[in-house]
């Protein structure tokens, strides 16, 4: 069994994980791990939940990894491993500026091309909206980046007078007949539309089909959207998984 950590903007989710099952979460907001007493207390709480063969770590904050760093070796043998562009991902990394690829990005590649062959189109729904592809060669080429939902949201009740913070749901019809339901239109509708628009235009550069995965904290409201072959919440910490144990391989 390992620890599979991945340290979002938002919270951090920490699965023990046999092969490519999850057993067991503790979930709790990034916030905490930014002070090495929240860090250790996260830290102390894994290693009460249980021990481990090895921790695997992908992080998109920089500015806790120190703490968390110092405070699983603290709890844990052997100390964690960060998921780095060198490491032994098990697919080549066919970008301009590797080491500016986040590490949540190279697990999802990983995870969906050993799920779901190549070439295939990760979406990831999370803080920010992230588009991950691998290419027919089943190499990492890249994709795109835009705001996330609960960003969107958030920016139109900080930056108007009127609209308030709404609580992000499926809409159903195009037409709110009030604020909140205008506001959950325009953001899932606006999605859908966004989100179908890169995926063709990705295709066509990939030069024909590619099935594509949502992934991440929104995903499961796009379920019934018609556009995703693969609905998998947690394919990010199976590509952890996967890294774990190339980087351990035997043989």
């Amino acid at each position: 069994m390992i620890w599979a950590v991945l340290i979002g903007n938002t919270r951090t989710v920490a699965a023990l994980m046999e092969k490519n099952k999850i057993l067991k979460r503790v979930v709790i907001p990034t916030s905490r791990l930014a002070s090495r007493a929240g860090a250790g207390a996260w830290a102390k709480r894994m290693r009460k939940a249980s021990n481990a063969e090895g921790i695997i770590v992908a992080s998109v904050v920089p500015r806790v990894d120190r703490a968390v760093r110092i405070s699983l070796g603290r709890w844990f043998t052997p100390k964690p491993e960060f998921v780095l562009v060198g490491s032994k991902l098990g697919i080549t990394v066919g970008v301009r500026k590797p080491s500016q690829v986040g590490a949540d990005r190279l697990a999802n590649a990983v995870a969906a091309k050993a799920l779901f062959g190549a070439p295939v189109i990760v979406v990831d729904f999370g803080t920010g909206t992230t588009f991950d592809v691998v290419d027919r060669k089943g190499a990492y080429a890249g994709g795109a980046i835009l705001p996330g939902l609960g960003i969107s949201l958030r920016a139109l009740h900080d930056f108007t007078a009127k609209i308030p913070l709404v609580k992000f749901e499926r809409a159903k019809l195009a037409i709110g007949r009030t604020t909140e339901e205008a506001v959950r239109s325009g953001i899932y509708h606006g999605a859908v539309g966004t989100t179908r628009e890169l995926l063709l235009k990705i295709r066509k550069e990939l030069g024909g089909g590619a099935p594509a995965i949502a992934t991440g904290g929104w995903c499961g409201h796009f379920r019934d959207s018609g556009l995703f072959s693969h609905i998998e919440p947690d394919l990010t910490l199976v590509g952890l998984s996967l890294i774990w144990k190339n980087n351990h391989a035997t043989h």
